[in-house]
């Protein structure tokens, strides 16, 4: 049965050629096992060894003696480690069988092979990070990126886990100006104390609706922004891909209907990483198979954060753009006229003349910088907004939500005369939601699951 105790190994770099590879080891035998594996030169051993200073030796087959590879090896003492445990590091040459056969020496010496993000998942539960500090060293590994990845240092760091710190003492103040209403009846403080708990819940939510805003910014960061491209067939749809990509993503044709189904690539636009998806020209069709693509380009409109609406500027405006833009009116869309080097139609240009319409070509290119303007501006990030600490994942957002949710509620019941007793258990939920997000109140398999989704050897 494996156990949060046990002492860990694993490689911590990817697999593959390189220069270097990393296996780490933590745990209370770390340092025990480091010292039957390695051999120091002049007999030093690794007990010997100062604390996080890279020393040059051997790693030997523990049961023959022989040498495996040379090494650079440090040592780094709980708790002032990642893990807050005793980690030992061997740095041996790149390579799978080399960095292959140190881990085997590890393990036959007495570490298990770590699972995947237990070594986090051993800072969170020693507390040398919370759960969003967590969450954040994930997101710097998978950052798409400048942008996302400087969102999860600013998180790694702790700036967004200082402002729920924040939200939490004016809830905490709340709490306990209830609690000595309800312990002292005899003090008639009633009235004063609705008013101080009201405005300790007012400055809570003003940042909990800033946190909020940052957190719906964070996921986009963290997760992509999903753009699908819409209109009718031959609009310019396809072209307009390869544009975005500058390359041959889409085949590209005259004929009406040559894009059957959904393509999508991932692109950077403004530092903000984008799915890009181009769909089938949506129309009345008796091909069976362009149907499915019509079908499929709906549900991909559907689930979009930002539509954009290309219209033929060549072509006269018809019905079948008006039953497209119908399909878009409860969605973020931006209005494109597409083949500006071809003389603008009047009809399109008099039904596409809102400040959020562009009119470029995607043919030569020129427009698309306005484009990519216009999508950064409808995501709402600017540079103050890219620079800023966000949260970035879909567990953040929605407990961040639970939490104002439960604060609402709680300010609604002062609002409309209620006693202020009847509000506590709301600020409570809030105070939950809250807990639970930086992992002070969180269950173990909430916990298992946030650390499967790591890679091993971190």
């Amino acid at each position: 049965m494996k156990s949060n105790t046990d002492t860990i190994a694993a490689i911590s770099t990817a697999m593959g050629l390189s220069g270097i590879s990393i296996v780490r080891i933590s745990g209370e035998e770390a340092f025990a096992i480091a010292e039957k594996m390695y051999r120091g030169i002049g007999g030093k051993t690794f007990t010997q060894l100062r604390n996080k200073q890279l020393s040059y030796g051997h790693i030997v087959d523990v049961r023959t003696g022989n040498m495996i590879d040379e090494v650079l090896v440090s040592k780094h003492g709980a708790p002032y480690s990642y893990t807050g445990e005793d980690i030992a590091e061997i740095n041996c040459h790149g390579g799978p069988v080399a960095t292959q056969a140190v881990l085997q020496a590890a393990l036959e010496s007495g570490a298990r092979m770590a699972e995947g993000g237990e070594f986090t998942k051993r800072a969170f539960l020693n507390g040398r990070i919370d759960l969003v500090q967590a969450e954040a060293v994930m997101d710097i590994i998978d950052a798409k990126t400048r942008a996302s990845l400087q969102a999860a240092q600013n998180r790694l760091k702790g700036h967004l886990s200082e402002e729920i710190g924040e939200v939490k003492e004016y809830l905490t103040d709340a709490l306990a100006y209830i609690g000595v209403g309800i312990e002292y009846p005899e003090y008639d403080v009633e009235e004063a104390q609705d008013e101080v708990v009201y405005a300790l819940l007012a400055k809570a939510e003003e940042k909990l609706q800033r946190l909020q805003k940052n957190a719906s910014r964070g996921k986009i960061l963290n997760e992509g922004l999903k753009i699908a491209i819409a209109g009718k067939p031959n609009a310019g749809k396809s072209m307009l891909l390869n544009a975005l990509t500058n390359r041959e993503r889409a085949i590209v044709t005259d004929i009406a209907g040559t894009t059957r189904d959904t393509i999508s690539e991932y692109i950077n636009i403004g530092q903000i990483p984008v799915l890009i998806i181009d769909t089938a020209g949506i129309r009345q069709t008796q091909d069976m198979i362009e149907k499915i693509g019509v079908a499929r380009s709906i549900a991909a409109i559907e689930e979009a954060d930002i539509v954009l609406f290309v219209a033929d500027g060549s072509a006269k405006w018809d019905k079948q753009d008006d039953e497209i833009r119908a399909l878009l009116k409860e969605k973020r869309t931006i209005d494109i006229i597409n083949k500006s080097d071809i003389e603008i139609d009047k009809s399109v240009a008099d039904k596409l003349s809102g400040e959020d319409t562009v009119i470029l070509s995607a043919l030569t290119k020129e427009g698309l910088g306005a484009l990519e303007e216009k999508i950064v501006q409808a995501a709402g990030f600017t540079e103050d907004v890219l620079g800023a600490a966000l949260s970035a994942n879909a567990r953040q957002e929605e407990l961040l939500t639970k939490a104002a949710a439960s604060l609402q509620a709680a300010m609604d019941n002062l609002k409309a005369g209620m006693v202020v007793d009847l509000a506590e258990i709301d600020i409570r939920n809030s105070l939950e939601y809250l807990y639970q997000l930086t992992g002070q109140s969180v269950g173990e398999d909430i916990i298992d699951r946030i650390f499967t989704n790591f890679c091993l050897g971190k």
